[in-house]
């Protein structure tokens, strides 16, 4: 009897497991999907609070999960690593500008994507090992709720 609710157990972990898997596919072609839309030049239309990115005027994000903030002239000002996940809601949209690898600062952020349209809302903070320095991740896009809102328009 013992064997028998083993057997039934083990299966009804691998049953899950393999339930699970068409899941982590389906996250996996979404995100590829998303980064396909998500790549590209992004003009800055508005910033709120005003200044908070510099003298940055453009966001260019490639497919291979980087992206470069650039000045009126082109000039790349910093440059990172970003990662998204449109499976969630809000949609995730998290950075960091090699600079801030070094010193363990991160950007956990939002995202709406809606045409030629792209707004974030960003917290900045810092791991400290496993737990989060700062404030929560937004659940709007919302300068209440956010360190950086902006307001993206793509470039053709």
């Amino acid at each position: 009897m013992c064997r028998f609710i083993l057997c039934v157990g083990w299966l009804a972990v691998v049953g899950a497991a393999v339930a699970d898997e068409p899941k982590a596919e389906a996250r996996t072609r979404a995100i590829a999907k998303a980064m396909e839309t998500f790549a590209g030049r992004w003009e800055i239309v508005s910033v709120k609070p005003v200044g908070a990115t510099k003298d940055a005027r453009r966001l260019v994000f490639d497919t291979g999960g980087t992206y470069s903030a650039r000045d009126q002239d082109g000039k790349e000002l910093w440059a990172g690593t970003f990662e998204i996940d449109p499976t969630t809601t809000p949609n995730v949209w998290d950075h960091r500008s090699h600079d801030a690898k070094r010193t363990g600062a991160d950007v956990l952020g939002i995202y709406e994507l809606k045409g030629d349209t792209l707004r974030v809302a960003c917290v900045v903070g810092e791991w400290k090992g496993k737990e989060w320095a700062g404030k929560p991740r937004p659940k709007a896009i919302d300068p209440k709720e956010a360190d950086v809102v902006i307001e993206l328009k793509r470039v053709r």
